[in-house]
């Protein structure tokens, strides 16, 4: 009896969807229509958002709106800026964390956060997690892979 309930717990658990990440997928935005300036200028507010939100208890998100922002900001700077993970890294979490630092960081920031998912919804982002999760980590798996395919070709790394 033990080894066929052990059998079904087994099979039980390799029925549950599998995600490597843990975490949950949303609808993402059409962020295409957004380039040069203007996709700089809303990637600081989006990762800014990212930060402020994760250590500012009175601004928390929820997890579908923590992945509707990062990675709206992965699109922005991967696909509409080309950038590579350590100029993103540098010119975007690098200030982000600077301004965290100060101390008035939360109230200054804070109020920011909700009205920059509200754009992203706009844009046809979604608070509510997708029905199926395990095609959509499969979708974000060749996303990343096709970033890093074409991380082999030499870009700009910020544009002005």
């Amino acid at each position: 009896m033990k080894r066929l309930l052990a059998i079904l717990a087994t099979s039980l658990v390799l029925t549950i969807p599998v995600l490597a990440d843990g975490k949950i997928y949303v609808q993402l935005p059409d962020l295409s229509d957004i380039s040069g300036a203007e996709a700089e200028k809303f990637l600081g507010e989006v990762v800014l958002a990212n930060v402020i939100s994760s250590n500012c208890p009175d601004f928390a998100v929820t997890d579908e709106e923590w992945s509707l922002l990062t990675d709206s900001a992965d699109i922005l700077a991967r696909e509409q800026l080309g950038l590579s993970v350590d100029d993103y890294d540098s010119q975007y979490y690098g200030p982000a964390f600077a301004a965290l630092d100060k101390a008035d960081a939360c109230a200054t920031h804070g109020p920011d956060v909700q009205p920059v998912i509200d754009r992203l919804i706009e844009l046809g982002g979604s608070r509510e997690a997708l029905p199926d999760q395990d095609a959509a980590y499969q979708a974000e798996q060749a996303r990343q892979a096709s970033w890093d395919a074409g991380a082999q070709t030499p870009r700009k790394t910020k544009t002005k």
